[in-house]
């Protein structure tokens, strides 16, 4: 539970605050980008919720955050934005929320597919979700994009009688994985196809879901601020090199709609073909070394 305490001076005045034990991992300013901002360290509060809508998001980043560090100095009612999650940002693509520490709070999704309902990497395990998850018919599939996002994942697959999927090169900590995949050719599984991303780390995977929705854990995301796609040099913690080559890949990728990472901002794809955003990308990624 945050702290009033320990409340960051950058924070506005008002109703909410963030407390120093932020870690900066901007799943906040991700869920409410009109009410938290970032400093370069920590998130704070830049502009309190005035509307309705605003406040229910302001209410998702604090259960989102995984830290506990987001506040409020009244009491606040929680539920309807607990109830909102998982929360649909697709047809049949939620994002989870709740938000694992362990996976320095990156965001995971969950896929309600007739064929078999897929998580793609973890939420921290939640009463909550896995509550939302039965309703919703179970989860059959666990994609894990890479070691560092894996988090709860063996407590939903043993819950829920799940496979989970992760490559080889990361499955350090997730040897008892049922699907562990090998090589760098393209893995397919119902509508989904797992594409070998190496960069992040060796054993990164992304999940393309029918051709169209783009699932990228640390490979790949969105820059507001530069308004294009690419990746995060200052998290590349095997080969800048390869990532680049891992991007270009995506090339191949034509009807992709939507990019949904664990890290960085989730966006549509605008009115240009995905390739177009591709080279983009990898043009601006080999100018940073």
């Amino acid at each position: 539970m945050a702290k009033s305490s320990l409340q960051l001076k950058e924070n506005v005045e008002g109703n909410f605050f963030v407390d120093s034990t932020c870690i900066d991992c901007g799943a906040c300013r991700r869920f409410a980008p009109s009410v938290f901002g970032e400093t370069g360290e920590y998130s704070y509060v830049y502009q309190q919720p005035e509307t309705e809508p605003e406040k229910l998001q302001a209410q998702r980043a604090l259960l989102a955050c995984p830290t506990a560090s987001i506040g409020t100095h009244q009491k606040t009612d929680l539920n309807d934005a607990k109830q909102s999650f998982p929360l649909e940002l697709a047809p049949g693509i939620h994002i989870n929320g709740f938000n694992a520490r362990d996976s320095f709070g990156a965001d995971s999704y969950f896929i309600q597919h007739s064929t078999g309902n897929w998580l793609v990497d973890s939420p921290r395990f939640s009463k909550h979700l896995v509550t939302a998850f039965e309703a919703m018919g179970g989860i059959d599939t666990i994609f894990l994009t890479h070691q560092d996002d894996v988090a709860d994942s063996r407590d939903y697959a043993r819950h829920f009688h799940s496979k989970r999927i992760i490559h080889r090169l990361d499955a350090g900590s997730t040897k008892d994985a049922e699907i562990i995949l090998e090589g760098e050719d393209d893995f397919k599984i119902g509508p989904g196809n797992i594409i070998f991303t190496p960069g992040h780390t060796r054993g990164h995977q992304v999940l393309l879901w029918d051709n169209k929705y783009l699932f990228t854990g640390d490979h790949f995301s969105w820059f507001p601020k530069a308004n294009r796609f690419g990746s995060f040099r200052n998290a590349c913690w095997y080969s800048w090199d390869v990532q680049i080559q891992s991007v270009e890949k995506l090339k191949a990728y034509k009807k992709v709609e939507w990019v949904f990472p664990g890290h960085g901002h989730r966006s549509k794809v605008g009115k240009a073909p995905f390739p177009e955003y591709v080279d983009e990308a990898v043009t601006w990624m080999k100018t940073v070394q």
